[in-house]
């Protein structure tokens, strides 16, 4: 039997009415809330008019520099009758029943999708009216103007980062950010907080891919370790995705890194905190002062490995959602290290295409979630056979795709570790190893806008402390 599909007229519209109340009430309570969500939800979104209206005069009343309550709201748009309730004693309502403002930004994009989902079913609706009338026409124009309708839709929830602007707009945005910046109403990104780094590159900028690179031995996990948590310290978000050590490793590295001193003539190293009996009462002491400072920082960290780029950047999203409800902002992301992400299987025994894939996804990551990504990666072992092992661009492995997506590459370089690794040292070579054992080189090899060059910082690599070179 051939079954009609019900009317469209007699199909119910998407609506999140529970979520336009919480959001509508949470504004109620903390007027700072909209500005929070104007940049998912617009009153056109709301499905039930009167939702929509006070919306719009929450955000023109915020526009206007004014308080949110609601006798301004009430006084606005009026005290009609809304069928039993006046606007006053809706507005009450909502006041009342408001949960807790760490979920608008949830209310705000549920909303928005029920809107999307009208704008989809609506779409769908026009589509088989026009194409019901009995008459054949070229089909092309109705595909045509059904992708124009349905892509507004399917780049609704792509980040502002993402969307298309003009050129105009393009370069009004950056006049307003360098103003902002100017003025400190905003950071441009999370610093590195090394200040000569910092004034080299002007930090981890969202949307980069940054490439921490080195030979095994070079310190990549302790760079990016120090990194993460003086971005962190910075009250900048950070993921940490260790594909190679589990949490309790990062623990005892953030711990010594913590409480390292450069006066402690016999500084706490995390191997020292792994192996514990030797540990004096000052030490256990240190570790639980810095542990306190730690457990403040927005730092999370991802232990599972064999992870693909999918669910990285699917456990991503959840964490920057899960920063957000803490009125925290997701602005660092650390992977630790590149060769240890799982390939989907498409290019299966390709490594070539497999890390272009990767590199690519990453890339990709960094725009939609507006954020840094920050990439160790492991130097291919043609640096070992110059004279001079300092990194270089094409000692990236397996692929041209990782100098090509990133936005930066660093690479990073100890002499010490080759002095002390040397099967015969000389008196030359010790007096040499003494000068540099505290000192590593971050070569900034690329910078699509910003200049080349080196950086001398100090480095207690057992004790996972990194710094402006000119402190010690």
């Amino acid at each position: 039997m051939n079954m009609r599909p019900e009317p469209a007229e007699f199909i119910e519209q998407p609506h999140a009415l529970s979520a336009e109340q919480g959001l509508l009430g949470a504004i109620l309570h903390n007027s700072d809330v909209i500005d929070r969500v104007r940049g998912i939800v617009d009153p056109e979104d709301f499905h039930e008019q009167v939702n929509a209206a006070i919306f719009r005069t929450m955000c023109e009343r915020r526009d206007a520099g004014e308080n949110i309550d609601g006798r301004l709201v009430r006084i606005a748009i009026g005290d009609q009758d809304l069928g039993g309730i006046t606007v006053g004693e809706y507005l009450a309502r909502l006041y009342a029943h408001a949960t807790t403002v760490s979920n608008a930004p949830d209310y705000a994009r549920a909303i928005r999708h029920a809107a999307m989902m009208r704008k989809l079913l609506a779409a769908a609706r026009d589509a088989v009216a026009a194409m019901s009338s009995g008459a054949v026409q070229d089909p092309s124009r109705y595909a045509a103007q059904m992708i124009e309708e349905l892509d507004v839709v399917a780049t609704s929830g792509t980040h502002e980062s993402l969307k298309r602007v003009s050129l105009g707009s393009a370069s009004q945005q950056a006049i307003d950010a360098a103003l902002a910046a100017r003025e400190g109403r905003i950071d441009r990104g999370a610093p590195y907080g090394i200040p000569s780094l910092d004034r080299m590159t002007l930090g981890m900028r969202p949307g980069q891919m940054i490439v921490l690179a080195g030979r095994p031995g070079m310190g990549k996990t302790t760079v990016g370790v120090a990194l993460a948590l003086n971005a962190a310290k910075a009250g900048h978000g950070v993921y940490f995705v260790s594909l190679e050590m589990v949490a309790q490793e990062l623990g005892e590295r953030a711990l010594a890194a913590m409480s390292f001193s450069p006066r402690d003539k016999q500084p706490l190293s995390y191997r020292d905190i792994a192996k514990g009996k030797d540990l004096t009462d000052a030490d256990v002491w240190a570790m639980q002062d810095a542990q306190k400072r730690l457990a403040k920082l927005p730092l999370t960290i991802e232990q599972q490995s064999g992870l693909t780029i999918s669910q990285i950047a699917a456990r991503a999203r959840q964490e920057r959602a899960s920063m957000e409800r803490k009125g925290q902002r997701l602005s660092v992301i650390v992977i630790d290290h590149l060769g240890l992400v799982k390939p989907t299987g498409r290019y299966s025994g390709n490594r070539v295409q497999e890390l272009t894939e990767i590199t690519g996804a990453i890339k990709v990551l960094a725009k939609e979630l507006n954020v840094a990504v920050l990439v160790l990666s492991q130097l291919s072992r043609e640096a070992e056979k110059r004279d001079d092992k300092r990194p270089v661009l094409s000692d990236l492995r397996d692929s041209g795709s990782t100098e090509q997506d990133a936005d930066m590459v660093m690479g990073l370089f100890r002499e010490a570790y080759y002095l002390e690794h040397k099967s015969s040292q000389t008196p030359e070579d010790a007096m040499k190893l003494e000068a540099c054992k505290d000192i590593i080189e971050v070569e900034v090899l690329k910078q699509r806008q910003g200049p080349t060059g080196r950086v001398n910082l100090f480095c207690a690599i057992h004790c996972n402390a990194v710094s402006e070179l000119s402190e010690y």
